[in-house]
């Protein structure tokens, strides 16, 4: 789906600020709205990337462990590769290297044997738990400028787009602290 598509399906929640009301003000601020919402995605992926370094994880690692230890059970190389957006060769190459590490397993599924379940080991758990503080630093320090209402306004717009994004998800305005979350 097109971001200017669902840019228009938000305005149920409200109105994205902007110049007057017009097509050719619609159509920039929705360019406006994809180059700023790819580029802080990257920007943010970046930062993230450069405080991990130090620690000799790369994001795919990072992002592959993270899926891994916030999963219900244990989830399939495919499921993991589908989640963070990787190809499966990709996902085998960073299962292979946290294999190696010692961070991960690979088990046979019970169900069905040509598919491998990968489970966090200990020493991947306490990496985890390491990563998420790095994490949160960076997060921390990023949004430090941002006041409290309009992050949470922010939150709300970004977690109702990604539910749109994502139409098999059931999700519904749960007011918490104005987000929509996935029920």
């Amino acid at each position: 789906m097109a971001v200017s598509t669902w840019l228009n399906r938000i305005e149920s929640v409200g109105r994205l600020p902007g110049k007057s009301e017009g097509p050719s003000n619609s159509a920039d601020l929705a360019e406006r709205f994809e180059n700023a919402l790819h580029g802080i995605a990257r920007g943010w992926r970046h930062a993230v990337n450069r405080r991990f370094k130090y620690m000799g994880i790369g994001l795919a690692s990072w992002m592959t462990i993270a899926a891994a230890s916030q999963g219900r059970s244990s989830l399939s190389q495919s499921e993991l590769a589908n989640m963070i957006a990787v190809s499966g060769a990709s996902m085998v190459h960073t299962i292979d290297r946290l294999v190696k590490a010692g961070l991960v397993i690979r088990e046979p599924s019970i169900s069905d044997r040509r598919v491998n379940r990968i489970v966090i080991t200990d020493a991947g758990r306490r990496l985890y738990a390491e990563l998420r503080h790095e994490a949160a630093a960076v997060s921390q320090q990023l949004l430090a400028g941002i006041e409290a209402e309009k992050l949470a306004h922010l939150t709300e717009l970004l977690e109702q787009l990604q539910c749109m994004l994502q139409p098999y998800h059931d999700c519904a305005p749960v007011r918490s602290n104005a987000a929509w979350t996935r029920r």
